[in-house]
């Protein structure tokens, strides 16, 4: 993962430059009004440059400005404040603990390397006042041991802001890096779940469908057959079941090739999609053998959607490969289904409609009744 960049790392968080804002803004106004008392010009210039700065500053990057540059004129002029306090820092030396604010400040408003030479440098510049400093170069005397002391603390204040800071970077990259890598496997097993259910339904379309008709094949067609009719069974109003059989499709495989056959088997498919509802269920359950159920539909009112149907076969044909035009027919069995019948008891009538069909002379369509077979008879 890469390491954050400036930007990023100029605040961990709003909240911390709020917090700065909040506790800094008041306390600078105290320091401004008693400065305002005595007559401490030099002091008093510092806090209000200090004020205008950081509320700029603050308010540029509520507006989104995130750039390195936004807290350092802030930095500046606190450091300058600071440094004015540690050398007027009046009888008890008071004034210069608020030194210690600066290793915080420095190293959580910047970047904590950049930090660490901030701090640096105004604890040397401290220690120089301190070391150097006194009453005939107007400034506050301090002695040794308190400028030691002083020294030693801020060091230690700044290794210490310096060690949490470069802790919580790490924890932070290392909590980035761990989301990045959940999030990106999370998106793999998405993918891959997404991938399985797309191959399952792909294995069920394969697994109910017919590659060359494009119809559901034998075991979907009984499959939904079966529940069509445990409907019909409860509500009503019964269905027709047709069994249809391309006329002669071995001399059709013979003369012209399997290839030819298949087309026949895909144009009949098309016409029986094409001719019949949505609602209708439609498949091919043997080689030249398709079957239908008209759902809702008895006998009598299925009766001229097959024989349009059987026009439609009769009327169309199949291109040849030197563009002859080839032209079939087919049987068709019919019987509406009945109070109590099964899938078997349903099929064979159908079935036995079919024979009747074929044995009358093919190209035609016989009704299934239950003491005859009522035969149409086919185009000469």
């Amino acid at each position: 993962m890469p390491s954050p960049g400036p930007a990023a790392q100029l605040l961990q968080a709003p909240e911390r430059a709020k917090a700065f804002l909040a506790i800094g803004i008041p306390v600078m106004a105290a320091y401004g009004i008693a400065a305002l008392r005595s007559g401490s010009w030099p002091l008093l210039g510092l806090i209000v440059a200090n004020v205008v700065i950081i509320c700029v500053s603050y308010a540029a990057m509520l507006r989104g400005h995130l750039r390195t540059w936004i807290p350092r004129p802030g930095m500046a002029t606190y450091a300058a404040l600071l440094i004015y306090l540690v050398a007027h820092s009046g009888e008890e030396h008071s004034h210069a603990l608020w030194f210690f604010s600066f290793p915080v400040v420095s190293l959580m408003l910047l970047p904590p390397r950049e930090g660490v030479v901030w701090s640096s440098l105004g604890i040397a510049v401290a220690a120089a006042i301190m070391a150097l400093g006194g009453p005939e170069s107007g400034t506050s005397a301090y002695s040794a041991a308190f400028a030691v002391r002083f020294t030693i603390t801020a060091i230690l204040i700044t290794a210490g802001i310096f060690w949490s800071e470069v802790a919580l970077r790490r924890y932070q990259e290392e909590t980035s890096a761990q989301r990045t890598a959940s999030e990106a496997e999370s998106a793999r097993m998405k993918a891959e779940i997404a991938r399985r259910v797309s191959l399952e339904s792909d294995l069920r379309v394969l697994a109910s469908t017919d590659a060359l008709t494009g119809l559901i094949n034998r075991r979907a067609f009984m499959d939904r057959f079966a529940h069509e009719l445990l409907r019909s069974q409860r509500h009503g109003p019964m269905p027709t079941l047709l069994i249809l059989d391309i006329d002669h499709f071995k001399t059709i495989n013979d003369r012209h090739g399997h290839p030819v056959g298949d087309a026949v088997l895909a144009h009949l498919a098309h016409l029986l999609k094409s001719s019949l509802r949505n609602v209708d269920i439609v498949g091919r359950i043997g080689g030249e053998e398709f079957a239908v159920v008209l759902v809702e539909t008895n006998a009598e009112t299925g009766q001229p959607v097959i024989e349009r149907l059987l026009q439609r076969i009769r009327e169309t044909s199949v291109l040849l490969a030197d563009g002859t035009p080839l032209r079939f027919t087919a049987s068709i069995g019919s019987s509406e289904i009945l109070r109590g019948d099964t899938i078997d008891t349903a099929i064979q009538r159908a079935d036995e409609a079919l024979y009747t069909a074929k044995k009358s002379g093919r190209n035609r369509h016989c009704r299934h009744q239950d003491k005859a077979l009522q035969r149409t008879p086919g185009a000469r």
